[in-house]
């Protein structure tokens, strides 16, 4: 830490040298370690750490960037770095949408992501969570389920630190622990794959048990699977896939989509798109989620962003660039930055993105769902999602779950498609589960959408 303190004295003393009219230093230290069971042996250990120091800046209403990894810098290798960023404002257009962000008007919230304790566990305990996992999951059914890839443990730690021109001056810590695995299952010469994962801000948190047994009957499940007749048919989204396509809807919310036209949201606020059962918030406060941090990305608090209640459009995602632009160009001077600035590597600059973007459970169990669908398709998983164009939303995509009738689970699919419209898609919102999970920072429980084209048999 005196380092790094040295480090930001020595670059603040060498920006204020400089003819500017602002400037960010953005500093991350980060350590990472991951172990892979196999056999009931380590198949992989690894561990690192990372230190990264980006500076942005603006001159002439032009903002330049750039970043070093190395904490060993010379003052005078620093001041290259300062005046490569200098150098790349000169090579960009003018936009007086660009600026930092200001000083904290109240005390950042206290939220509950870093695990203290953590530097205390030791790596056999981490080893043992590893090996426990393929345990289990193989031990679902010994005699069919025949190997277990990917049974690891993984674990994250960072500091995060933004000083800018304004006077901000903010950091926190964050810890992020996680399981995952891939059983294996084979009967009759056929062989279908089952996976599941957790992940916490405290190593406390993390159930063994839950995901092992969970991934091996996964794969149980879908041996034996079959095509079906061709139709139009109800389908039910497990939370997987639900988050999959939300995911892509995501896409929409953004103030760069929606102000360069790429959006069908654009100029929707207060209109009833969705169907009334929906909503959705982005959340960088919520105490559970993977995203979740006192400030984003620029250093602007996180916050709680409601952006669809009942179908209605309330709202869409902004960094300063994206509120600036917006508040320039409409004259709408109450457009502010909802927290949404992330950083996806030391080495680019920030852009607009998710934080944790959910859709809220309702009260209703999965087995009402099912009755509910009656005769259609469990969806669990789908094939391609990354071709779907975000824009018009229309896709068809390869799928797998189980075939249901009068409310039962009949047999598994394979080989069949869906089709049909993104949007539409939560147009047709029927009925909305109590089953939600998050998947990274996407998170939804299941849904029950209204015919939906399947092409199989």
């Amino acid at each position: 830490m005196e380092e790094n303190e040295k480090i930001i004295d020595q670059t603040l003393s060498i920006l204020k040298r400089k003819s500017l009219e602002g400037y960010e230093i953005f500093l991350e230290e980060s350590s990472h370690f991951e172990v892979e069971s196999k056999d009931g042996k380590v198949e992989t250990l690894h561990a690192s750490s990372s230190w990264g120091l980006a500076l942005r800046i603006l001159k002439n209403q032009k903002v330049g960037f750039s970043y070093t990894t190395s904490p060993l810098l010379s003052p005078f290798e620093l001041e290259k770095r300062i005046d490569d960023a200098i150098s790349s404002a000169e090579v960009t257009s003018s936009d007086p949408s660009y600026d930092f962000a200001p000083p904290l008007r109240t005390p950042l919230l206290a939220l509950p992501i870093f695990d203290e304790s953590l530097e205390k566990v030791s790596e056999k305990e981490k080893i043992e969570k590893a090996k426990e996992l393929e345990e289990i999951t193989l031990s679902a059914d010994p005699a069919r389920i025949k190997k277990v890839r990917k049974a690891s443990y993984q674990e994250g730690k960072s500091t995060v630190r933004i000083l800018n021109s304004n006077g901000l001056n903010v950091s926190s810590h964050l810890t992020l622990v996680s399981l995952s695995v891939m059983a294996v299952a084979e009967e009759a010469g056929e062989s279908e794959m089952g996976w599941d994962f957790d992940f916490s801000h405290f190593f406390c948190d993390l159930d063994v048990k839950k995901v092992g047994e969970k991934a091996g009957r996964m794969a149980l499940d879908r041996l034996g699977g079959k095509r079906i007749p061709s139709g139009t048919f109800p389908i039910l989204l497990d939370p997987h896939v639900a988050s999959e396509f939300l995911s892509l809807l995501a896409h929409s919310f953004s103030a760069e989509q929606i102000l360069k036209g790429k959006s069908p949201l654009k100029g929707k606020r207060e209109e009833q798109f969705f169907s009334p059962l929906l909503s959705i918030i982005d959340d960088g406060l919520l105490p559970e989620g993977a995203a979740t941090f006192p400030f984003d990305g620029e250093g602007v608090p996180s916050q709680r962003t409601i952006l669809v209640t009942d179908g209605v459009i309330k709202g869409y995602l902004y960094d300063r660039f994206w509120a600036n632009r917006e508040r320039l160009t409409s004259k709408k001077t109450q457009i502010e930055s909802t927290g949404n600035s992330q950083r996806t590597s030391i080495r680019f600059p920030p852009v607009l993105g998710t934080r944790n973007f959910f859709i809220p459970k309702k009260d209703t169990p999965f087995s009402s769902l099912l009755l509910e669908l009656n005769k259609g398709l469990l969806v669990e998983e789908v094939m391609g999602i990354h071709t779907v164009d975000p824009i018009s939303g229309d896709f068809s995509l390869g799928c797998s779950g189980k075939w249901i009738e009068r409310g039962e689970r009949v047999h598994p699919v394979k080989g069949v498609a869906i089709a049909g419209n993104l949007f539409e898609l939560f147009k047709n919102i029927k009925m909305i589960g109590e089953d939600f999970r998050f998947f990274g920072k996407i998170g939804s429980p299941s849904l029950l959408i209204e015919g939906v084209q399947i092409s199989g048999n």
